[in-house]
């Protein structure tokens, strides 16, 4: 792989986290920063990546809820994470004003609602 620093932007992203955006063989690549707990990273493979759950967290805002539900929906299938593992991670104080917990927040209730 080849890397390009001429197009390289580094930003700040909504939540307030930097975030470099690199250009890989012509792909274009963002790396974003942020302190993860221990708890939100496992291996796969050989390689640490986030849980499940934290990708859903992290993710969820930059869709739509529907996007969201589906998501959700496929990993609870999955067994990937429960719901109770949700609620539990999502009510942690460093997610309180997580925009990604917050939509996910409003689905597990909204889910809670029509069970």
């Amino acid at each position: 792989m080849t890397y390009d620093d001429s197009a390289t932007d580094i930003y700040i992203d909504p939540r307030g986290h930097l975030v470099e955006r690199i250009d890989m063989a012509g792909q274009e690549v963002h790396l974003h920063y942020r302190d993860i707990p221990e708890s939100d990273i496992t291996t796969v493979h050989g390689i640490r990546v986030t849980t499940p759950l934290r990708t859903v967290i992290d993710i969820a805002s930059d869709g739509d809820a529907e996007n969201l539900a589906l998501m959700v929906g496929n990993c609870l299938g999955r067994g990937l994470f429960t719901v109770e593992e949700a609620w539990a991670r999502i009510s942690e104080p460093d997610m309180a004003d997580d925009p990604g917990a917050q939509m996910l927040r409003g689905l597990l209730t909204r889910m809670e609602g029509a069970a």
